[in-house]
C-alpha cells in the first residue's frame, strides 16, 4: 500500500488520504489558499473587535462630536446673515477651521481608543497562550500580524472617518458649493469641496495606520495586556511634552507641533486637502504637519521592527509574557 492514494473523487473536492512506508497514514487534501485564510482571520479579529462594548461606546463618542460640531455650525451659519460671526470673504477658512478642530477632537479620541482596545491584543494573546493556538494551525505570523493591524485599521477608520464625511456633508448644505473666500470660482467650488472629502479620508487612513501599528508594538514590547495602554498612552505624553519643551525653548510654536503626534495627525489633512487661500503665507499647520509626518515614519518603522522580533520568538505558553 506504500504510496497508495484512497481518493474517489475529483482533486479538491475530498481531502486524500495517503500512506507513508510502516502503514502510517496522513491527511494531503486540498489546503485553503493563502488568501483566503488571511481574509477569514482578519474578518474573524474585526468582528470580535467590534462586538465589545467599548467599541460601541467610542463609536458614540465619534458621532457625537460631529454633531455636536455640525449644530455649531448651522448655528454660525445663520449669524452669518446677519453679519455677526464670519464675514463672506472668509466663509472658506472658517469650514476648513472647523474641520480642524473636529480633527483634533476625533484624534485624540481616536488614541483613546486604540490605548484601551487595540494596545493590549497582542499582549493578551501571548498572556493567555492564544499565539501557540494560532500558530500551530495553518497560520502564518505575518499574517496574524497583518490581521491584528487590519481589524485595528478597519475599525479606526470606521470610526474617525465617518463622522468627517456628515460633517462635510452638514457643512456643504450650509455654504452651498461656493462658499465665501473659496479659491475656485462658480461650479468649480465643487472641486474644492472634494478635495477636502479626500484630503480627510487620506490623512484619517494614514493616521489610523501608523498609530494601530505603534499601539501594537506597545502591547507586544512590555507584553503585559494592563500595561500595554500605559505603554502606548507614554509615548503619545512623552511627544506632548517634548512639544512643550521645545516651543519654550525655540519660541516656535509650528516648529514645536512637529514633535506632538496628536497635533500632526490632526493637521495632517493641511497637506492633502486643496489650499484654502493661495494668496496666504505658507501655512504654518502644514509646516507642523509635515515635520510631524516625518516623526510618524519614523515612529511605524521602529514599531515594525519591534513586531517583527516579537512574532521572530514568541511567548508561546500560557502565562509567560
Amino acid at each position: 500500500m506504500n504510496g497508495a492514494t484512497l481518493n474517489t473523487r475529483p482533486p479538491g473536492q475530498k481531502g486524500a488520504v495517503v500512506f507513508e512506508p510502516g502503514g502510517y497514514a496522513r491527511h494531503a487534501g486540498a489546503r485553503v489558499a493563502e488568501s483566503q485564510r488571511l481574509r477569514m482571520l482578519l474578518l474573524v479579529f474585526a468582528r470580535d473587535q467590534w462586538r465589545t462594548t467599548k467599541s460601541k461606546i467610542f463609536a458614540v463618542f465619534f458621532v457625537l462630536s460631529a454633531l455636536v460640531m455640525a449644530a455649531v455650525a448651522i448655528v454660525r451659519a445663520k449669524f452669518d446673515v446677519q453679519g455677526l460671526a464670519v464675514p463672506v470673504a472668509d466663509q472658506a477658512k472658517w469650514v476648513a477651521t472647523l474641520l480642524h478642530y473636529h480633527g483634533l477632537i476625533t484624534t485624540g479620541l481616536l488614541l483613546v481608543g486604540l490605548a484601551t482596545q487595540v494596545a493590549p491584543q497582542i499582549a493578551r494573546d501571548a498572556h493567555e497562550g492564544a499565539l501557540l493556538l494560532y500558530f500551530s494551525r495553518p497560520v502564518l505570523r505575518p499574517h496574524y500580524l497583518f490581521a491584528r493591524w487590519g481589524a485595528a485599521c478597519l475599525s479606526g477608520l470606521g470610526q474617525i472617518l465617518a463622522p468627517a464625511v456628515l460633517l462635510i456633508v452638514v457643512l456643504l448644505s450650509q455654504y452651498g458649493l461656493q462658499p465665501g473666500g473659496c479659491p475656485l470660482p462658480g461650479a468649480a467650488g465643487a472641486l474644492w469641496w472634494l478635495a477636502l472629502l479626500v484630503g480627510q479620508a487620506l490623512s484619517a487612513a494614514a493616521a489610523v495606520a501608523m498609530a494601530s501599528l505603534v499601539a501594537l508594538a506597545a502591547g507586544a514590547i512590555v507584553r503585559n495586556p494592563s500595561s500595554a495602554p500605559l505603554a502606548f498612552g507614554g509615548v503619545i505624553l512623552g511627544s506632548t511634552a517634548a512639544s512643550w519643551v521645545a516651543q519654550a525653548a525655540w519660541g516656535r510654536e509650528s516648529a514645536a507641533r512637529a514633535l506632538d503626534l496628536h497635533h500632526a495627525m490632526s493637521a495632517a489633512w493641511v497637506l492633502l486637502s486643496f489650499p484654502i487661500d493661495p494668496a496666504r503665507p505658507p501655512n504654518t499647520h502644514a509646516v507642523a504637519a509635515a515635520g510631524g509626518l516625518v516623526l510618524w515614519i519614523a515612529l511605524t518603522a521602529g514599531a515594525w521592527w519591534s513586531l517583527q522580533r516579537f512574532l521572530a520568538n514568541p511567548p508561546l505558553g500560557k502565562g509567560r509574557s
